[in-house]
């Protein structure tokens, strides 16, 4: 009897396996057997195959991978293996002005994979078709791939957001006001306080933290407000104060900054930091993010993700208060951010003083430019002139020059960065005219660039706002 065939006279079944050209198992691939289909491999590549010697052409495909006709003349005593050519996507994204742009995510069907520091991507396994590259904080763009072999180019531009900010009481008193305000000006973002420096929460969170500390305040509906920002076409930028937190360092003070003179969590002007160096005041921050995120905001903003700028000898950080430790710090602060939120969808920006576009430390806060802007999809520099001291970029009165004081700050830091990177300032609203706070706009609109208004109570600076168009 041929051993093709059992002795109840039915076919046999023998071991096919699918795996691409670098020997890896291809899972979900289709085997048709006489133009008949099968089923499809198993994660390892593995399909068992009935043999029956009048069907014994084999068609293999496999999305993202040149599709393969074999034919099986007798019956396999062991695995069978058919390989499959991976079809290879290369390609290169950059702005608008032709210089790369890295951590852009591609996706061609089943593959994907962000780009490199020159903007250069290599797909293994894509799908010729409709292929989508995104980037937080950037507008997203596809383009189309017949599946040939050379290099694809296509352009992303970050996105320009004009925003004013909405504190938490601004918030509950009229939520309408602002979304009123995005009709008819040029603005085109909403800038929410989520948690500011009073450590009051303002959304309706479910965090333990938060709740312990007695700081959720649920002055309105988060995941309401992004639908309906969604359905405006705004995007949402959560500002999230981190370290600063008067509400939790009074109440959970085993994780603040500690005062050995005192025994008590330290303050200075009134402001009292949680631990940057504690793993517990970090943990809060990044879950509170998480879960902003989750509710549908676009972009998380941490404020005051930095050490207190003024200490005394007596304070203690559990790791240390070491240039090396600050910065660190920081800078892991906010990769960890970016691990848990880029695969949300959501971008992490970062608050930083003003002088940092011009200094070469980190201003004793952990706050490097270079490095602050190497890690974060967004920075904002704080560039009030009022915050300036005299002598600032020549000026006897900083706060006279609001234009020529902005350009200074910008110009500085744009020429200072090492990757395509969004920056977005802070712009003074308080204390100004309306030409004066215009002036601000025009020379970030000169850069092309997005801005905020500041106004601490959100009284808005509305004659400085150009009409929607």
């Amino acid at each position: 009897m041929w051993a093709g065939w059992s002795l109840l006279g039915r076919a046999t079944p023998y071991t096919l396996r699918v795996l691409d050209d670098a020997g890896a198992p291809i899972a979900a691939a289709s085997i048709d057997v006489n133009a008949s289909q099968v089923g499809t491999s198993a994660e390892d590549g593995t399909i068992e195959v009935e043999w029956n010697r009048s069907a014994t052409v084999l068609e293999v495909s496999a999305a993202g991978h040149v599709a393969k006709t074999v034919t099986v003349a007798e019956r396999p005593d062991g695995v069978f293996d058919v390989v499959l050519k991976a079809r290879i996507l290369r390609g290169r994204v950059v702005d608008t002005a032709g210089a790369p742009v890295e951590a852009a995510l591609v996706v061609a069907g089943p593959a994907s994979g962000a780009t490199d520091a020159e903007g250069r991507i290599s797909l293994r396994g894509a799908e010729p078709g409709r292929v989508a590259v995104t980037r937080p904080a950037w507008v997203p763009t596809s383009f189309e791939w017949d599946g040939g072999a050379g290099e694809s180019v296509v352009e992303i531009q970050p996105f320009i957001a004009r925003a004013v900010h909405i504190s938490g009481e601004a918030a509950e008193e009229d939520m309408d006001r602002f979304f009123e305000m995005a009709e008819t000006t040029e603005l085109n973002a909403l800038m929410l306080d989520l948690k500011d420096e009073t450590g009051l929460v303002w959304y309706n969170s479910s965090n333990p933290v938060a709740a312990e500390v007695e700081a959720i305040r649920a002055v309105y509906d988060l995941s309401e407000i992004a639908a309906r920002a969604d359905e405006a076409d705004l995007y949402l930028i959560g500002r999230l104060v981190v370290f600063n937190d008067p509400t939790a360092a009074v109440r959970k003070p085993e994780i603040a900054v500690w005062d050995s003179a005192t025994n008590q969590p330290y303050q200075s002007n009134n402001q009292y930091f949680l631990d940057p160096t504690d793993p517990e005041a970090r943990a809060y921050g990044l879950a509170l993010a998480e879960e902003v995120c989750a509710m549908g905001v676009d972009e998380v903003q941490f404020d005051y993700v930095r050490f207190p700028d003024k200490r005394s000898e007596s304070i203690v950080f559990d790791g240390g208060i070491s240039l090396e430790t600050r910065t660190a710090t920081i800078i892991g602060f906010l990769e960890e951010a970016k691990a848990l939120l880029h695969p949300m969808g959501c971008a992490v920006a970062a608050d930083v003083f003003g002088f940092t576009t011009s200094a070469s430390d980190d201003g004793g806060i952990g706050q490097n430019w270079e490095q602050v802007t190497g890690v974060v999809d967004v920075a904002s520099p704080m560039v009030y002139p009022s915050h300036y001291s005299t002598g600032w970029y020549g000026f006897e009165v900083p706060n006279d020059h609001p234009g020529p004081m902005v350009t200074e700050a910008i110009e500085a830091g744009m020429a200072r960065l090492s990757r395509n990177v969004v920056i977005r300032p802070w712009l003074q609203d308080f204390g100004y005219t309306p030409e004066q706070v215009r002036a601000q706009i025009d020379v970030a609109e000169h850069f092309g660039l997005g801005w905020m208004l500041w106004n601490a109570a959100s009284n808005v600076t509305v004659d400085a706002l150009q009409n929607a168009e």
